[in-house]
């Protein structure tokens, strides 16, 4: 199972706006009682879009407490901070995946979504 979204941010670096989206995964994973997963957060990975900078972060989410038989034990948690074209000074692509559940997605997926990032 995985999921894409996107956001828009204000006010904010390209690096400071993934940073504070990608540390949602340990909110985003816990429980219903507060539980904390454990996240283990990669360093940044500066790019470019059609060159303009882009930021990446990945957060490697393990010992996600179960609310229901269909939650992951583990994910993996993606964000792309670029700079926006309309609304916002900066997009913040989101891309979760499941982890050890059947059909789960690797790497090369989160890599083909982030490689087909292009303004409009």
């Amino acid at each position: 199972m995985g999921m894409t979204g996107a956001a828009g941010r204000n006010g904010i670096d390209l690096d400071t706006a993934a940073r504070q989206e990608v540390e949602e995964a340990e909110r985003i994973f816990s429980d219903r009682t507060g539980k904390l997963p454990t996240v283990e957060y990669s360093d940044a990975h500066e790019f470019d879009i059609d060159g303009r900078p882009a930021v990446h972060y990945t957060a490697h989410v393990t010992d996600i407490s179960p609310d229901t038989e269909y939650d992951p034990g583990s994910a993996r948690f993606d964000v792309v901070a670029t700079p926006g074209f309309a609304t916002a000074e900066v997009m913040v692509l989101i891309i979760e995946l499941h982890q050890n559940v059947p059909g789960a997605q690797g790497a090369e997926v989160v890599e083909g979504v982030i490689a087909s990032i292009r303004p409009s």
